[in-house]
């Protein structure tokens, strides 16, 4: 069986002209883990801008002689949505950077066993410092990607492969952009085998912006 892939933040060997080293450094990252496979991918938290919008469904009833409805909640949804941007300083981190982005995008496709039908939950669990974490600290929040948007910023520039790298793909040029952004929208996922706790009834991964 191979194992899960595990793209960590950027640590080659151009590590310290990058943002990646001082990322690390700080805890200033974003992780992404595919539950069905456990496949993770980790990028630098250059993050732009960050929504976090809950929205509650409730049903009504009147009763006879009654002004005020009986208000009934019967969900909760959690809708987050933020872009955050990649940017390399090597050739050698665009080359890694650009297989993170692969596998990240690669994460939202199905499953598919060898007789073709689907396989698991297309949950992805991500984590961003205490933007989104669970009740344990170091656990993100599983969630359905609704959409990414994958955008270059050519303006910033491009890097291109020496002509005398032996590594170049077969068009025979390589050329990658020094900064892109990732867009992506999403929604938390409560997990539904969880237990009761009515000395707790919220869930893992009730919302929480502060300390733990």
């Amino acid at each position: 069986m191979t194992s899960p892939a595990d793209m960590r933040v950027y640590s080659g060997a151009a590590k310290n002209y990058s943002v990646a080293d001082w990322a690390e450094r700080q805890g200033y990252v974003i992780r992404f883990i595919h539950e069905p496979t456990r496949h993770q991918v980790e990028f630098p938290a250059l993050i732009s801008d960050f929504t976090d919008t809950h929205s509650p469904t409730f049903g009504q009833t009147h009763g006879a002689n009654m002004h005020d409805p009986i208000i009934t909640l019967t969900k909760t949804d959690r809708e987050i949505s933020f872009t955050m941007t990649v940017v390399n300083a090597s050739i050698d981190e665009a080359r890694y950077n650009t297989q993170c982005v692969n596998l990240l995008i690669q994460m939202l496709y199905p499953s598919v066993s060898e007789d073709g039908s689907f396989v698991g939950k297309p949950f992805i669990n991500i984590h961003l410092m205490n933007f989104l974490e669970g009740a344990v600290a170091g656990n993100g929040i599983t969630c359905v990607v609704s959409s990414l948007n994958y955008g270059v910023k050519f303006a910033d520039g491009v890097i291109n492969a020496d002509e005398g790298d032996t590594t170049l793909n077969r068009s025979g040029k390589e050329i990658y952009p020094q900064s892109l952004e990732i867009n992506i929208s999403a929604k938390a996922v409560i997990a539904g085998d969880r237990v009761p706790d009515r000395a707790n009834p919220l869930p893992e991964n009730y919302p929480s912006y502060g300390s733990k």
